[in-house]
């Protein structure tokens, strides 16, 4: 599990890194206004659809379906399964494609009532979501490719892969900069990013399973219905996901001018700090315990849970104390340009702290849901899905209307703090001491207990700075000598806690080199 980590890790935080990049490209160019705002709602739409057919619900039903049939009847079965899913997922992505095509105007209110009093802002978002929803297909095909690859323990091209999407739309925000076109060239940028990433995914599936066609031949067989059934509670389950979404968004679109572009990008520094740490032990994780399931070798799934949580936990406690002493300078060096002024990013800023509550409950909830998948359990996620949906919209109305758009932050780490307790409490109670909770919450405390002498010298280490310049020379030196020496401070706090885990990791370090 260490080993698919580290892969996916890697291949996880290059595609972050190029996420970023996006973001700090279309920061300079689109700023944050009407136009923004547009192209944010058109972006979302699209990307939620996406959550029906692709992402880590289809993973999760592909891959212990694939381990299933590759132990009841051999590879043959498990490819001519692979095909079938590939078969179905070609003719979902091309329905939703046209179905959001067509139902574009609808879509947008949907997700942003507020726009109905901008016709211009409307239309230009409706002309972006039909540009853009095609993606859809595209990313739903790289998704089952993901699953493919993962279930032979193939993690490091799948998870790189959206990373060219990313580049693709810098090319063209810098390759269009300054145009009175350049939203519509970053949308058409995503098509041609889109297509990019799923072919760099068929060398590795081709050279792991062999050509693995589309099968539309017995699509009524049992194992195929099966995986339809467990299909169909991922797509309830992204329905649940998706609303929450759409309630924020909404919420979002009812504030003031630029309120959408300034949750999106709170948001994206937080997924920037976890995602590919979260996702990378969601990817390595779900394989294994699948396989613990399968065998019922309850003594192991403790072990490797017990592990994907403390390898998590490792990173993200410390990303998270130093996202509250940090928030300004880092929104300050990555948007603090270009059309995003001093005021977008105080605000930016702001939300972004309510919302690291939110990055650690979201990543302990990626992991936890892998065991519900691995156990064929998804209807437990539609139910605390739902309810995490009424929680969001309860505290966020009356927090985004005493608050504004940091109100929206706090409502929803409010609700995925709520959702991951409830997922625990019920995992608990199925698998029973298989759980260890206790066998962790000890690492975990000495690893926050390291982490707060490293946010106390990053703080110190950026308080003259003048944050308000944005990317000057002296603010990049300034908050990489605080980034550096609060990871090194953390990591001697560690050794001194005798955190095991980054014991492990300076021993590997320093493990001279044959």
């Amino acid at each position: 599990m260490v080993r698919a980590f580290l892969v996916s890790v890697l291949g996880t935080g290059l595609s972050r890194v190029l996420g970023a990049a996006r973001d700090i490209a279309l920061g300079h160019v689109l700023g944050a206004g009407r136009v923004s705002d547009a192209f944010w709602i058109a972006f979302t739409v699209p990307n939620i659809f996406r959550r029906f057919v692709a992402d880590e619900g289809l993973t999760g039903a592909l891959i212990p379906a694939l381990a299933r049939a590759g132990r009841d009847e051999g590879e043959a079965a498990a490819r001519r399964l692979g095909g079938q899913a590939l078969a179905g997922l070609l003719l979902a992505g091309l329905v939703l494609g046209a179905l959001g095509i067509l139902a574009a105007k609808p879509l947008v209110l949907a997700f942003a009532w507020g726009f109905r009093d901008d016709p211009e802002q409307l239309a230009l978002a409706v002309r972006l979501t039909r540009i853009l929803f095609p993606f859809v297909v595209f990313v739903s095909l790289v998704s089952w490719a993901e699953g493919m690859l993962n279930q032979r323990g193939h993690f490091f091209v799948p998870k790189v892969a959206p990373g060219l999407v990313s580049a693709a739309m810098v090319a063209a925000a810098v390759l269009s900069a300054g145009s009175d076109r350049a939203v519509l060239a970053i949308a058409w940028g995503v098509l041609v990013g889109g297509a990019v990433h799923l072919l760099v995914c068929l060398p590795p599936l081709v050279r792991l399973w062999g050509p693995v066609p589309p099968v539309f031949a017995g699509l009524r067989e049992p194992r195929f219905r099966a995986f339809l059934r467990e299909m169909s509670k991922v797509v309830a389950i992204g329905v649940f996901a998706q609303v929450n979404i759409m309630v924020l968004r909404q919420l979002a679109s009812l504030l003031e001018a630029g309120s959408v572009t300034h949750y999106w990008y709170a948001n994206r520094v937080v997924d920037l700090a976890q995602g590919a740490i979260a996702v990378a032990v969601g990817s390595a994780v779900l394989p294994a315990i699948a396989r613990d399931v399968a065998h019922r070798d309850w003594d192991r799934f403790r072990a490797d849970f017990s592990q994907a949580i403390r390898l998590a936990a490792l990173f993200l406690l410390p990303a998270a104390v130093l996202l509250l002493v940090l928030a300004e300078p880092v929104v300050a060096v990555l948007f603090r340009h270009g059309r995003f002024g001093a005021a977008d990013a105080e605000v930016t800023a702001a939300t972004l702290r309510a919302m690291v509550p939110f990055m650690l409950a979201v990543a302990g909830i990626n992991i936890v849901k892998r065991a519900f998948f691995a156990l064929d359990e998804r209807n437990v996620l539609l139910a605390v899905g739902g309810a995490g949906i009424a929680l969001t919209a309860g505290a966020g109305y009356p927090l985004a209307h005493r608050l504004g758009v940091q109100g929206l932050a706090l409502a929803l780490s409010a609700s995925t703090a709520a959702q991951l307790l409830a997922y625990l409490v019920l995992l608990r109670r199925r698998i029973g001491d298989a759980l260890d909770l206790a066998g962790v919450s000890g690492p975990l405390l000495r690893m926050f207990l390291a982490a707060l002498p490293a946010a106390a010298l990053a703080r110190a280490l950026t308080a003259p700075g003048a944050w308000a310049e944005g990317p000057s020379v002296p603010n990049l030196l300034r908050l990489a000598l605080a980034g550096a020496g609060a990871g090194a401070a953390y990591l001697a706090a560690a050794w001194l806690l005798r955190v095991d885990e980054a014991r492990r990791l300076l021993r590997r370090l320093r493990r001279p080199r044959r």
